[in-house]
């Protein structure tokens, strides 16, 4: 990721992901690819759809157990959204799949795995949420604490989500903004939301995020 001297820090120090935008023609192609609908009706939606605010902690728990078992459309459920659109990628090659420092880690380090979902959720209020989570198997758990570092580290590279692609509008950019990570022994898990229509709060994406980071590899 580009190096950006204003680029805010957590309370531990670290930075803060950040980065990307999507042109208003891409968010158009986006929600159209989610919602069936035509691209003017999708976002005009969107702007009039209600704030969506983050779910009870008694309520986000429940998702992340249901999430924990696999079960993606109960996760949902207990955020009160629905997933409308995904495609999970297995197998896919570390080196090619990332850039920065974390390729340059790769080539030195090959992993053993590398599977991706990319999934849209929508809530009531017409809110679309795009989410990214990567699996990553690596020899060891030495080396995949040392990824998971360079991965929680600001403008070390990141293993690259397929968004573009599969979302199929050009442009579209996780921002990092709500990004989440864990380490399982030899397995790092990658989790990122981002708004596609309507105003879901920075709190709730930050929720989805983390009930994403659990789930278990496809």
């Amino acid at each position: 990721m580009p190096f950006d001297p204003n680029q805010p820090r957590g309370p531990d120090g670290k930075w803060i992901k950040t980065g990307g935008v999507f042109a208003a023609a891409a968010l158009a192609t986006v929600v159209a690819a989610a919602s069936g609908g035509d691209a003017v009706t999708s976002v005009g939606a969107g702007l009039d759809a209600a704030t969506t605010k983050s779910v009870s902690d008694a309520d986000a728990a429940n998702s992340k157990k249901a999430a924990q078992k696999g079960d993606r459309a109960e996760a949902w459920r207990r955020l009160t959204l629905k997933e409308v659109r995904k495609k999970i990628e297995k197998d896919l090659h570390c080196a090619v799949q990332s850039y920065g420092q974390v390729q340059q880690f790769f080539l030195r380090h090959p992993c053993k795995k590398l599977d991706q979902l990319l999934f849209v959720v929508q809530d009531k209020n017409g809110n679309t949420i795009a989410g990214s989570v990567t699996w990553v198997k690596m020899p060891s758990a030495e080396s995949a604490a040392q990824l998971r570092n360079l991965e929680d580290t600001y403008g070390s590279g990141d293993v690259t989500p397929f968004g573009t692609e599969v979302l199929e509008a050009a442009g579209f950019r996780f921002t990092g903004k709500r990004y989440r990570s864990r380490l399982d022994g030899k397995l790092v898990v990658i989790a990122e939301t981002d708004p596609i229509n309507g105003r879901p709060s920075d709190a709730f994406l930050k929720q989805v995020a983390d009930v994403a980071d659990v789930l278990p590899p496809p």
